[in-house]
């Protein structure tokens, strides 16, 4: 903050004195500018008063977005085209054969060249094949992101969850996000500001303390904007990503349980971790195996705990694993999804 944002001031009947301060937000997050809170007395001191007035106005601050000019997304993506275990979907565009005309099927399927060939009606399959686009998983528990690294680890993982969110919507695929973090608008204490609205105080303290925001949350929900196309889509999600913040209510075994049931299983899940303990690998596994695409991306991680986290996701049969560690990996996230450590391990294995 620049300027004077304290003033003692004299003032007469309907007198005003404006108070100017210029306020520069570092990095993302909502920010309760206000409200204003006064104190008045007699002139010993003997006898003071805090009233707070206005309403508080709130910052939000979105997360910064990098371009992944690296990644290719025709390739060994984690998002974009997938092939579908079950036939949910066909991609006209990509003819898979030939067989005999069957009753009820569609005219514009039918084969020319081989009905004219054989005289008898024949019509083309597709493959099954979607743009299925992806659903982000945030670990944001406080058990995964050490006092020395804040805020640097955790803002690491919301850029990379934001980009890769923007990644998706220029190719306008489903897009989806789930965190067990937390949503800062939930600290407001709404209900308090309207009930004390102009209450005066004994103390300053009293006063900053019934107007300020909630330390702790009891929210046990995880954040969520459901998985779906919508250009509206990506802008719900960076609102959710600069709002969140670290939280101890659900590890993320107990997010993926709750969420297991609303994810559209066309759609990969792109998880970004700080730590894979194993329940978290068990997590991804048991998704793996009900027929999820899953990638990993793992935030902040040196040799030691990278080929630790490596062997139990490879144990649960999820193979694509990046890392990210800055921000100039996280522009490169196509070409680090090798060696996991000091260790000859190399394995860049493409969705399918």
């Amino acid at each position: 903050m620049k300027g004077k944002r304290i003033h003692v001031a004299n003032l007469r009947a309907r007198q005003t004195k404006p108070i100017k301060y210029k306020i520069t937000f570092e990095m993302r997050g909502y920010y309760p500018i206000g409200p204003t809170m006064l104190e008045t007395g007699d002139v010993f001191g003997l006898h003071r008063r805090h009233r707070v007035v206005g309403e508080p106005v709130y910052i939000m601050v979105y997360p910064k977005v990098l371009p992944l000019p690296k990644y290719d997304f025709a390739s060994e993506r984690p998002i974009g085209e997938v092939r579908l275990q079950n036939r949910l979907f066909e991609d006209v565009t990509r003819t898979a054969g030939v067989r005999q005309y069957q009753i009820g099927d569609p005219f514009n399927r039918i084969h020319w060249r081989a009905t004219a060939r054989t005289g008898e009606l024949h019509s083309r399959i597709f493959e099954p094949t979607s743009l299925a686009g992806a659903t982000i998983l945030v670990d944001f528990h406080t058990a995964g992101y050490h006092s020395r690294g804040e805020p640097h680890r955790s803002e690491l993982a919301v850029t990379t969850a934001v980009s890769i969110a923007y990644a998706i919507s220029v190719l306008n695929q489903q897009l989806g996000l789930a965190s067990n973090g937390r949503d800062a608008a939930d600290r407001i204490r709404e209900e308090a500001l309207e009930k004390k609205s102009g209450k005066e105080f004994e103390t300053r303290d009293a006063a900053r303390s019934g107007y300020g925001l909630l330390e702790d949350s009891d929210r046990i929900r995880p954040v969520t904007v459901d998985t779906r196309r919508g250009i509206d889509q990506f802008q719900k999600i960076r609102e959710a990503l600069a709002r969140l913040e670290l939280s101890d209510a659900l590890n993320f075994a107990q997010l993926v349980l709750e969420m297991a049931a609303r994810m559209p299983r066309d759609a990969t899940l792109i998880a970004i971790l700080p730590r894979v303990p194993v329940d978290t690998a068990v997590a991804l596994g048991t998704l793996r195996r009900q027929g999820f695409a899953i990638t990993a991306i793992l935030i902040g991680l040196d040799d030691s705990e990278r080929i630790e986290a490596h062997g139990r996701l490879l144990a649960e049969t999820v193979r694509d694993i990046r890392y990210v560690n800055t921000e100039a990996e996280l522009m490169n996230l196509g070409g680090n999804t090798a060696a996991p450590g000091p260790a000859a391990y190399a394995f860049d294995v493409p969705l399918a």
